[in-house]
């Protein structure tokens, strides 16, 4: 079955709402480690596991798929602004990344998943609308693009 570009933007936002819910989750569990004073580093290596695996690669298919199909007219700037958001992503996870302590993961964690959340908020509410009012461009043939590289 082919998709629409409605069904394909209803997609994306599910997919997007699962990477936040499960990154939501792995900083939840973070806090909850922390506060009970149990070792957090398993589920600090947790979260970064997930963003190594699964937000980074999805952001950097985004920007060869997506984000290229709207790096023209009306919504450049935004992609600009959501290209550079991916960098401030990136900046923060290697923050993360090398934290020592409890305190400064769990900041930096949640740090990460306001940043992402804002982030989806624009892809949701902004981006995916304006693709979808662009009759040049394919949301589904994008999705399929990102399902490739992504595997």
């Amino acid at each position: 079955m082919t998709m629409n570009n409605a069904q394909a933007a209803e997609a994306i936002r599910a997919h997007h709402g699962e990477m936040a819910t499960t990154l939501r989750r792995g900083v939840a569990a973070l806090g909850a480690a922390v506060q009970a004073r149990q070792g957090h580093f398993d589920q600090q290596q947790a979260v970064l596991d997930y963003l190594d695996h699964e937000l980074l690669p999805h952001a950097a298919a985004e920007e060869r798929t997506v984000y290229a199909a709207a790096d023209v007219g009306p919504a450049a700037l935004l992609v600009r602004a959501m290209r550079d958001e991916h960098v401030n992503l990136i900046a923060h996870i290697d923050a993360f990344r090398k934290a020592s302590d409890a305190i400064q993961a769990v900041a930096l964690s949640s740090a990460i998943l306001a940043l992402f959340d804002s982030h989806l908020a624009k892809e949701n509410d902004l981006l995916i609308p304006a693709l979808q009012a662009d009759p040049s461009v394919s949301l589904a043939e994008l999705l399929d693009g990102m399902h490739e590289l992504l595997g």
